[in-house]
């Protein structure tokens, strides 16, 4: 487990934000011998750092700031370009649902550190942030942040989008994060969280572009795929995501652009106590499952879009993931957003 912790990295223009950040105090990380040390590569020439380092310097930022907050202030001061490309991707989606998942999809080439995934639950959705390794609790809370700023944006009719944030601070230290998050309620969790209500997912958004949003989309995906990743599961499943649709989701396609064997991919996968085959099916499993609660496609034009040769194989394929029919999922969601 240290050894996989040791090889989390995050993106450096975190520290970006922060020197940004510490500006507005007007202090600077040069203000830190320590900080100093550790962002001594040039940026944006190294454009990751270790997760330990980057640790240390959310340490340093902190404590020069003087500011608990410090985190949770971030996004009012300084919105960093792949925070941006995210936020125009949701805000030119067809509704606030796809908005969403389009973000939680492509949120990597913000933050390595957070897992963001959309549930829907009983009158209510969430957007909840699964640590990778151990990420300083400050980095967290700045992802809360950001991600409130589009919630506030997409809600453009003002209906209360979102509704709860859910943060790891004891309750007497709540109010003022609730007059920095602009949200209707803050709570106290062992997980953080953003909560919506679940029949807004369906809004349709006025700044919807089909145009815009698919090149978009196409611009996030060939950054993620070519985003480095020291996880071969997940660099693996990137390459696979690509390739679905083109006809060729074949082991050699993913493996040429790693300069490794077929053969010894399989190898390191093994290793791994999965399979090519298997991680094909996960991908395929979670893009229809997402494509499906999105409710742009047709189920015929998903299943081409997975690379299935056709529909009645992506049927079978889908009743042995879920024990259902895609279309007795499609109404399943359907029914779900109704009833909310």
């Amino acid at each position: 487990m240290d050894n996989k912790r040791s090889r989390i990295r995050e993106h450096a223009h975190w520290v970006l934000i922060m020197e940004r950040a510490l500006a507005q105090y007007g202090l600077s990380l040069s203000h830190s011998s320590l900080a100093q040390e550790l962002t001594r590569s040039p940026l944006p020439a190294s454009l990751f750092i270790e997760q330990a380092n980057a640790n240390l310097i959310w340490s340093e930022a902190l404590r020069l700031a003087g500011d608990d907050l410090f985190g949770l202030r971030l996004n009012r001061i300084h919105s960093p370009s792949a925070m941006g490309l995210l936020a125009l991707a949701a805000s030119t989606s067809a509704s606030i649902g796809a908005a969403l998942e389009h973000l939680t999809r492509f949120f990597p080439i913000m933050s390595t550190q957070v897992r963001v995934e959309l549930r829907r639950d009983i009158g209510e959705s969430h957007l909840l942030l699964t640590p990778v390794g151990e990420p300083h609790p400050q980095h967290l809370e700045a992802v809360i942040g950001y991600l409130g700023q589009i919630l506030r944006q997409l809600d453009d009719s003002g209906k209360g989008l979102f509704r709860r944030a859910t943060l790891r601070r004891p309750p007497e230290e709540l109010a003022e994060c609730h007059r920095l998050l602009e949200c209707d309620e803050v709570v106290s969790g062992p997980a953080c969280s953003l909560t919506m209500p679940l029949g807004l997912l369906e809004t349709p958004l006025v700044t919807a572009d089909a145009f815009i949003c698919s090149r978009l989309i196409d611009t996030l995906q060939d950054i993620l795929a070519s985003q480095p990743s020291h996880d071969l599961v997940e660099q693996v499943k990137r390459r696979i995501q690509l390739l679905l649709g083109s006809g060729d989701i074949s082991v050699e396609r993913v493996a040429s652009p790693m300069n490794i064997s077929p053969r010894h991919l399989r190898r390191k996968l093994s290793q791994e106590g999965t399979s090519y085959e298997q991680l094909v099916d996960e991908v395929r499993r979670e893009t229809a499952i997402r494509m499906i609660g999105e409710g742009e496609l047709s189920l015929t034009s998903i299943a081409y879009e997975l690379g299935f040769l056709d529909p009645s194989s992506f049927t079978r394929a889908f009743r042995r993931w879920t024990g259902m029919s895609p279309t007795a999922f499609r109404q399943q969601v359907l029914d779900g957003a109704a009833s909310s």
